[in-house]
């Protein structure tokens, strides 16, 4: 009888129960869901943020929670995917970037996972190093770029560091190269210009009172024939000669005239210009110098005022003209970019033009690339430009009679030489300490009172250097001052050594 009723009492336990999972159930499928239904796609192999990260070349294996039925990846050349099995992935990265793999399952539910494809840094990082062990380089991404930072010892490691770094990806290139990196290029400029010109023509004139006659085969001055009055006859006009006439002269012997024009001239020109520019520019960075001057080109502009033109006038260099790059390669080997220039006003080829002279240029210019050591001197030499012109006049048949046929010619010959040689000498350099930097020329100057620049004749001179004390530097003739080259003016060679790394 106790085990009857223990029985439906149990059997009571359970109905009650079932009726109460029953409303427990009830009440949640009336419930809205507070949270969203579960996705049957769930890849496993990634990190916290749902992403893929892989190094170039390196491969990443993808499961999902259900099989999925198919998939697509948004850059194939950034990464590739291998289904190797109804729930499994390979990811093999391929370049630096990113992109996106879309997994759908068999209701059409999908999932998205990021993947970023990184470089191998620290593989590149390690080969740097232990190529290079005397250089400091660090290795960073940026923007999908490798950038290279730190110091090397030369250009040429640097150089070398980019290629090795080349197959990663893009280089930007940031390495610095410790040491000198000031250079100061003497540059002396010699040019000299020979010029010869020889010329000969005679002009014979005359009359009777009856007739007159001439030769004018020079062209140098015309003749003309006075009319005769009572008391003269007719005679040759002797007007103002030509500049180029060096013996002229006219007679009368009774009623004949005769005038004579002779143009003889040798004339030699010897030119010399020497120029000696001095520049210090950083490595990698271009400086130029220019000994001359600028003239006046008119340019004339439409659109003026009434339907006329508006002239504007533009200025063109001329002279002794220098640019030049240098890059400190290391190892105290300097290599240089330089254009050196010498260019003149030339007005036998001026143009002319509504009351405008512009004269033509005569340059001789060079460009080249060298490497040499701190201290060596390279030359520029062979621009050489001869040349020879020669005019000759003759009157047919008398300028070719013997002797007499001279009064029917008339010759010039023109010869011009021109020789330019350059020399450049670069050293590194690098700004000087106070207490180093030597008097100015005039810096210190001593005026002399009345007594002194009346009845002495002192019109001053040089001041003792204040800094030195009265005694450095006596009063009266001094020698000039050193000039301005490397270590002994206002620059010196680089002395400060660098340790190994740059540091």
């Amino acid at each position: 009888m106790r085990n009857n009723r223990t029985g439906r009492a149990l059997w009571k336990w359970v109905g009650a129960a079932v009726v109460f999972g029953s409303v427990v159930m009830a009440t949640a499928q009336s419930t809205p869901a507070t949270k969203p239904a579960e996705q049957s796609v769930v890849a496993q192999g990634t990190d916290a943020t749902g992403q893929i990260k892989l190094s170039v070349n390196k491969n990443a294996v993808v499961t999902t929670k259900s099989p999925y039925k198919r998939l697509s990846i948004a850059q194939p050349e950034v990464a590739d995917v291998n289904p190797i099995g109804p729930q499994t992935i390979l990811v093999t990265a391929k370049k630096a970037g990113s992109t996106q793999i879309v997994l759908w399952d068999d209701q059409d539910q999908s999932q998205v996972i990021d993947v970023t494809v990184e470089m191998d840094l620290a593989a590149l990082q390690e080969q740097l190093t232990k190529m290079f062990p005397t250089s400091k380089i660090d290795v960073a991404s940026l923007n999908g770029s490798i950038a290279l930072r730190g110091r090397v010892p030369s250009v040429m490691v640097g150089e070398q560091a980019v290629m090795v770094a080349g197959p990663y990806g893009k280089v930007l290139n940031f390495l610095e190269v410790y040491g000198g990196q000031q250079v100061m290029l003497q540059v002396r400029f010699a040019e000299v210009s020979r010029s010869a010109v020889d010329s000969l023509g005679v002009n014979v004139g005359f009359t009777d009172g009856v007739g007159y006659g001439g030769s004018n085969i020079g062209q140098v001055n015309p003749f003309g024939v006075i009319g005769a009055t009572d008391t003269t006859p007719d005679r040759l006009a002797l007007t103002s000669p030509n500049p180029g006439v060096t013996l002229f002269g006219r007679g009368q012997f009774g009623s004949t005239s005769l005038a004579v024009f002779v143009n003889a001239l040798r004339q030699n020109n010897l030119l010399r210009m020497l120029a000696e520019p001095n520049l210090i520019a950083i490595s990698g960075q271009e400086a130029s110098f220019l000994a001359g001057g600028e003239f006046p080109i008119p340019v004339t502009q439409g659109g003026g005022g009434e339907g006329g033109t508006a002239v504007t006038v533009e200025y063109r260099e001329f002279g002794v003209k220098l640019n030049f790059l240098p890059t400190v390669l290391g190892d105290g080997r300097i290599r240089l970019k330089v254009a050196p220039e010498v260019s003149d006003l030339d007005f036998t080829t001026a143009v002319r033009f509504n009351g405008f002279v512009i004269p033509g240029l005569t340059s001789r210019k060079v460009q080249t690339t060298i490497e040499l050591a701190e201290g060596q001197t390279f030359a520029i030499a062979g621009l050489l430009n001869n040349s020879v012109s020669a005019t000759k006049d003759v009157t047919p048949v008398l300028g070719d009679i013997p002797i007499l046929g001279a009064l029917f010619r008339s010759v010039r010959y023109q010869r011009k030489e021109t020789e330019l040689v350059v020399l450049v000498t670069p050293k590194l350099v690098e700004g000087m300490n106070p207490d180093q930097v030597p008097t100015l020329p005039g810096e210190y100057w001593r005026h002399p009172s009345e007594g002194e620049l009346f009845w002495k004749k002192d019109i001053g001179g040089p001041a003792a250097d204040p800094r030195q004390g009265p005694t450095s530097r006596p009063a009266g003739p001094q020698q000039p001052a050193p000039r301005f080259q490397g270590q002994y003016g206002y620059v010196q060679p680089t002395t400060a050594s660098v340790p190994a790394g740059g540091k």
